[in-house]
């Protein structure tokens, strides 16, 4: 006996036309900042139907307009190294203004080619210390690239404790 097909697998050209309407519905409702939920509630869908489907037409967006950000990239690294090119020389002159204005094209072009991290590569955490009496030292282990953890390479020298100071005293 012959396996029958389940319904929905092989969708006719009308099934085809109104699903795409709705993903085009999804799309622009998202645009406009619905969530999920509420594009569901609003179309009479399942939610899970909405993430797939708006998940789908991003993915096609994506697809769509990947190289395009290539080339406005390029366009825009073209345009900096222009202005760079014409700023650069006067701001070896020591132009104060010239010189501000070079920093800023070399800081755009590092933005749009990635080189500034989103987030911070160093973390500080500072706690507060009430000390009455005593000293502290601090040392930074593992700063030199050289460090291999033995203590034989980047050592790092002891610190001289500095002479305490009075109230309103101010040492050179």
């Amino acid at each position: 006996m012959p396996k029958r097909k389940q319904p929905g697998l092989n969708p006719t050209k009308g099934m085809r036309v109104v699903a795409e309407e709705r993903r085009y519905k999804m799309l622009e409702l998202t645009k406009a900042g619905a969530t999920e939920r509420q594009i569901a509630e609003t179309l009479g869908v399942d939610k899970a139907l909405v993430h797939r489907d708006v998940a789908r037409i991003m993915g096609e967006l994506a697809q769509k307009y990947s190289g395009v950000a290539d080339e406005v990239r390029g366009l825009q690294m073209e345009r900096y190294s222009t202005l760079l090119g014409r700023w650069w020389p006067v701001a070896l002159t020591g132009d104060e203004a010239a010189t501000k204005m070079v920093l800023q094209i070399m800081h755009r072009i590092s933005e749009i080619n990635g080189v500034i991290p989103d987030k911070p590569l160093i973390t500080i955490d500072q706690r507060s210390i009430q000390l009455t009496q005593g000293e502290v030292t601090f040392s930074i282990e593992a700063a030199s690239a050289s460090y291999n953890g033995n203590g034989s390479e980047g050592d790092i020298s002891q610190t001289e404790a500095l002479p305490e100071a009075a109230a309103g005293d101010i040492l050179p």
